[in-house]
This record gives structure tokens, sequence and C-alpha cells, in this order.
């Protein structure tokens, strides 16, 4: 097998979490009057960051500072996470990859202390080498510059290294570290705005699975 060192994505790759995330968001939408989003519309146009994909679907920061926008959101998901599953196949395809002696890592854009709480909770930080989140600082550093840090601490080579993940964003991690890259058409972006990065995009995590082990 290629790769030795596989590093997942969270949100939307791991945790089946679209539909929540689509509910919150509306409930702000609906307290500012505005229109609604489908899930469908959803995986059309959300992108990073954040900030900016608000704006781009009405929400006007020069009436309200983003956080208040960004906590409604944060203040749910930690309300309801509890409720999600992990996506098909996720806790069978880590367990298999671990059982191969493959090195498993998440990198997230959640706050450290978060995802280890929402990692734990689904009963798979025993089956990873690594969970990664954005540092406990007021601003954090972003995924781009955990990810370093992460390479740098695991010694395998960046091109037996792949990032899986749902969203664009993933793509522009893998570009910025160099290293290939592999994106599910089930989660948070949708397939024609994944298959224009050019990377390998597949249906599901067990599909994912089966091409990186033939």
């Amino acid at each position: 097998m290629k790769y030795k060192h596989i590093i997942w994505d969270w949100n939307g790759t791991l945790l089946n979490d679209l539909t929540l995330c689509v509910d919150l968001l509306n409930v702000s939408l609906e307290k500012r009057k505005l229109p609604e989003m489908t899930e469908e519309k959803y995986r059309k146009k959300f992108l990073f960051p954040i900030k900016t994909f608000y704006e781009s679907i009405g929400f006007d920061f020069s009436k309200e500072d983003f956080i208040i926008a960004n906590d409604e959101f944060h203040l749910g998901f930690e309300q309801n996470f509890k409720k999600l599953a992990l996506q098909p196949y996720a806790q069978d395809t880590i367990a298999r990859f671990q059982k191969l002696g493959v090195t498993q890592s998440i990198l997230s854009a959640t706050v450290q202390s978060r995802l280890e709480e929402q990692v734990d909770f689904f009963g798979i930080t025993h089956l990873l080498d690594n969970v990664v989140g954005i540092s406990n600082t007021p601003s954090g550093y972003g995924k781009e510059f955990e990810g370093k840090e992460l390479l740098n601490n695991t010694d395998i080579p960046l091109e037996q290294t792949i990032i899986v993940g749902d969203s664009m964003l993933d793509f522009t991690v893998s570009t910025a570290l160099s290293i290939d890259c592999a994106l599910l058409s089930n989660g948070h972006n949708n397939l024609e705005r994944l298959q224009a990065t050019g990377s390998k995009t597949f249906s599901n995590i067990q599909s994912f699975s089966n091409w990186i082990l033939d």
C-alpha cells in the first residue's frame, strides 16, 4: 500500500453532521429574516473562511459582529453533537487501517479541546495516532499551520501521506502541505466542486478504502 499515513478531516468526513449544521445555520438565518438554506444549496456554497461563507448568504457584519453568529452555531453544535453518528463505514475503516499498521490522524478546524471531546465521545480515540485541532489561542492558527506541525512530528515521507476530506478547504490544506488528497462527496461540498480540484473523489469512506487497498 502506497500510503503509510492517513490524515482524516473530522466534520463531514468522519462525523456525519451535515444536517445538523444546516439546521443550526437556518436558525440563525431565520432570526435575521434571511432566506433559509437547503442541504443542496449549502453544499454548493459552503466555504472557508466561515465569515466569508456567512456573508455570501446574506449576513451583514456591518450591523453585528461575526462572533455573535459564530457563537450561535458553536453553542448549538455543542448542545447537539451527541445526537449525531459517524459516517457509514468510518469506524470499521479506521480499525481496519490500524490493524494494517497505518498511522492515522485527525486534522480539524475545530478547537483542540472541543475536538478531543467529540472524538472521544464517539469512541475512536484509541484507534488514532494523533488528534489535531486548532490551537487554543484567540485567533487560532488554521489547518495549514497545524498540519505542518503534525507532519513535522510524524516521521513519514510526504509522498506516503494523504489527507481525506469533504470540502475545498481540505484540498487547499493538502496543496499547502504538498501531500495527496482524496475527497468524499457525502459531506459539506457537492461532487462537482470537489471534482473541479482534480483530486480523487469518492462517494463515501468505503469506496475510498477500497481504492486505497486495491
